[in-house]
């Protein structure tokens, strides 16, 4: 029977794996009970097993890592083939990563165009991006090593589950016993760091040269006044003004040295006075601004009078105080330009709680993790009630319904959302309004500066929430995935409006993979003032930097980066694109009736998301270029191509979302070339033809490109339904046949005419 979850999403591994024809063969033998063999068949095996190793391989270090230990003859197994099947290697552990690497040349093949990042190989295992390791003994005893802990048993499979969602299993067969005691405590003591300066990350910073200028991309990052006034204007804000009461962080420790107040507020003692009813002493703060005048505001809960009278200890200056909140309150309404009193959300009790967001996430990694081909069998047959019972859908379909209230009310009132810390939910809901109500945040730069602004400057704690530093004092060290709940719930926007957002679901899971890399300044802190205390951290007495996340050349070359780009919307936005179509509308209408004339998909592609029909056939009404998404957890999918790409039995070979985005790269660039040419066509002479600069798309098979990646790409491969982060596989006629692939789907799907060849 056919995959349940194979019509959904094939589920594919990254490996570059090379199939050991002998392998099987030695591990069969080797699992036998050796006393029962004679010392020169297990000595054979363990020779001839030796010969697919290489003893002078080194792993390719960053500035400021260093080497840590090694071990030999290791065996990286392949998911999905009960470790049967893999590749022999020498295994590293680095203050940075844990890698792999292996003698077989043949394993490394660069002729496939997946997604390939400069800070990390195909072996590599970020540090930061370990979630939980369990050590198999021999008997197939499985445990889960905990952080603080030393092995003396000897170890036969190592487990490594990671926040990718990726498994990684190692066999130590071969391997000298002491070296892998010496691995397995190596991986413990690196994978779980006490301390925020015992992460790489301050090792990388010591040894990195400091930036030629202060800008690392063209997002903003709202360390400066600039940035904020720039924000304020492009909302058309004139009640509100940059603020630095926080100057040096003497109010709040959580909150940034400058955020935005309603303007002539009060003064700064008065404000610091009213901070103190606040949890963490975080004032109320600006988060945007509609069309209409109406703001939208985010608060901590304020403290209630017997918690406010232990604080201050006395009766008039608690007045004061609550005179001083007043006030505050007061200027936010008078900020409205409606006037109109502010509607206050409170997100503890419209959102999931934090646990159980948790526990969603734990049953969701349960159901995805795992390598075993008769595990996969099992959950194969209840596959979407296992998905229900996680519920984790649900926990996004509560965040997008709360997200669309407070659009809804935006439209007639400014609205304040607020939680006991405004750090956690408030970060995720105002984020998804914004992008509800504002098509420059379905950009990529304004995406960025959203998340810049509402995540990392306010004080989305990332390396607490992310478990990159091991708390003692906390009972449950599991990670809360809230970054991981709003992409998802990005990505359910994007399925409802496909030529809505200039980016593409690669983007969004690559930033997933990029933000526990553990080397960005942009997801390695919990606030602003940690930030600002490792940049000079008197350890070293020296000015430190790391890159942000957002300058993506140092994870990956522009060919790469056209993995991120919309098609869709690039045909939507594309000026020359619209006025061809619509002469291609106009002409088609006066050559036929009306009446007879069937609605085209590229002219739809014109419709503004305000007007975009709705499965209900009712339209959304056009306030500000709004999204109004059905929210109902029966009308939300799972986001495949994060939480399946390394699931092999699932994989789709030639199908699935990538080879449908590839076709429509396909098209655009067409259609972008064939525009080019009637342009030139147009001058009718060959000077002024050449003259004429083709509009550049930046997609994968973009003709400005410097390496082209048409007909080398698709022709004779099978693209699989995890690409570009699983590689191009050449399949045989068996392996084919086991997967009922969509056969030679994609084998002449290359562009008929060679455009780069023309003259022009």
């Amino acid at each position: 029977m056919a995959s349940i979850r194979r019509s959904l999403f094939k589920r594919s591994s990254s490996y570059d794996v090379v199939k050991l024809k002998t392998f099987k063969s030695y591990v069969d033998n080797a699992d036998e009970d050796e006393n029962d063999l004679c010392v020169g068949k297990v000595e054979e095996i363990k020779k001839r097993a030796s010969s697919f190793f290489q003893n002078d391989l080194k792993p390719r270090l960053l500035p400021g890592e260093r080497a840590v230990t090694e071990a030999d003859s290791v065996l990286c197994f392949v998911p999905f083939t009960e470790r049967k099947q893999g590749i022999s290697g020498k295994l590293f552990i680095t203050n940075f990563k844990l890698t792999f690497l292996t003698g077989d040349r043949s394993s490394y093949d660069q002729s496939n165009h997946r997604q390939r990042n400069k800070i990390i190989d195909d072996g590599d295992i970020p540090l930061t991006s370990i979630e939980s390791i369990y050590q198999v003994v021999s008997g197939g005893k499985r445990k889960k090593l905990l952080p603080n802990t030393t092995v003396s048993t000897m170890t036969k499979y190592l487990e490594i589950h990671c926040k990718d969602f990726r498994t990684h299993v190692f066999g130590f067969k071969f391997t000298p016993k002491d070296q892998i005691k010496k691995m397995t405590n190596a991986v413990i003591h690196y994978a779980y760091p006490n301390k925020s300066w015992l992460l790489y990350a301050y090792e990388y910073a010591k040894n990195l040269q400091k930036p030629e200028n202060g800008t690392v991309s063209n997002t903003p990052l709202f360390d400066n006044p600039a940035d904020w006034e720039r924000e304020l204007n492009r909302c058309g804000c004139t009640k509100w003004n940059v603020c630095d009461v926080n100057q040096g962080f003497c109010v709040s420790s959580s909150m940034p040295e400058r955020f935005v107040l309603p303007m002539n507020l009060m003064s700064y003692d008065e404000l610091m006075k009213a901070a103190s009813q606040f949890n963490e002493n975080r004032l109320p703060a600006w988060c945007y601004t509609h069309t209409n005048g109406a703001s939208l505001v985010r608060m901590a809960e304020m403290f209630t009078e017997s918690e406010l009278a232990d604080y201050v200890g006395n009766l008039s200056s608690e007045m004061y105080i609550r005179t001083y909140c007043k006030r505050l309150k007061t200027a936010i309404q008078l900020a409205d330009v409606n006037k109109g009193y502010p509607v206050e959300m409170d997100l503890t009790k419209l959102c999931p709680s934090l646990r159980d967001v948790q526990t969603a996430y734990e049953k969701l990694k349960e159901l995805i993790l795992i390598d075993s081909g008769k595990d996969f069998a099992v959950q194969d047959i209840s596959w979407f009630s296992s998905l229900e019972g996680t519920k984790w859908l649900s926990c996004v379909s509560q965040c997008l319904k709360t997200a669309c209230d407070a659009a809804k009310h935006l439209e007639n009132h400014t609205v304040i959302i607020k939680e006991p810390d405004s750090r956690h939910y408030c970060c995720l809901i105002s984020s998804l309004v914004q992008i509800l109500l504002d098509r420059h945040f379905r950009t990529r730069i304004g995406f960025q500066s959203l998340i810049q602004r509402e995540w990392v400057t306010m004080g989305y704690p990332f390396q607490r929430e992310g478990c990159l530093i091991q708390d003692h004092s906390k009972t449950n060290n599991e990670c809360i995935p809230l970054f991981l709940l709003f992409l998802d719930c990005v990505w359910q926007l994007m399925e409802q409006y496909p030529s809505g957002f200039a980016f593409s679901e690669t983007y969004l899971v690559t930033l997933w993979d990029s933000v526990h890399l553990g080397i960005f300044e942009t997801f390695l802190f919990d606030s602003c003032h940690q930030r600002s205390r490792y940049h000079i951290d008197a350890r070293w007495q020296q000015r430190l930097y790391l890159p942000s996340a957002w300058n993506w050349h140092v994870q990956f070359s522009d060919d790469d980066q056209s993995f991120f780009n919309n098609p869709l919307y690039i045909v939507k936005t594309n000026t020359d694109v619209i006025d061809a179509l619509k002469k291609t509308k106009s002409l088609q209408l006066s050559l036929r009736s009306q009446t007879s004339t069937r609605t085209l998909y590229s002219l739809e592609l014109q419709n503004l998301e305000g007007s975009k029909v709705c499965s209900e056939g009712t339209k959304t009404a056009k306030t500000g270029y709004g999204l109004t998404p059905l929210t109902g957890a029966a009308s939300l999918k799972l986001w495949s191509q994060c939480y399946l790409r390394w699931q092999t039995p699932a994989q789709i070979i030639g199908g699935g979302n990538p080879s449908q985005y590839l076709q429509q790269c396909v098209m655009v660039e067409e259609i972008l070339c064939l525009l080019h040419k009637l342009e030139a066509l147009k001058k009718n002479t060959a000077k002024s033809a050449n003259s004429l600069t083709r509009t550049r798309s930046d997609l994968v098979f973009s003709m400005a490109l410097d390496t082209p990646r048409t007909t080398e790409l698709l022709a004779n491969s099978y693209l699989t339904s995890s690409f570009p982060f699983s590689s191009v596989q050449r399949l045989s006629r068996e392996e084919k046949s086991v997967f009922t692939p969509i056969s030679l789907f994609l084998e002449h799907s290359t562009i008929d005419y060679d455009y780069s060849n023309d003259e022009d």
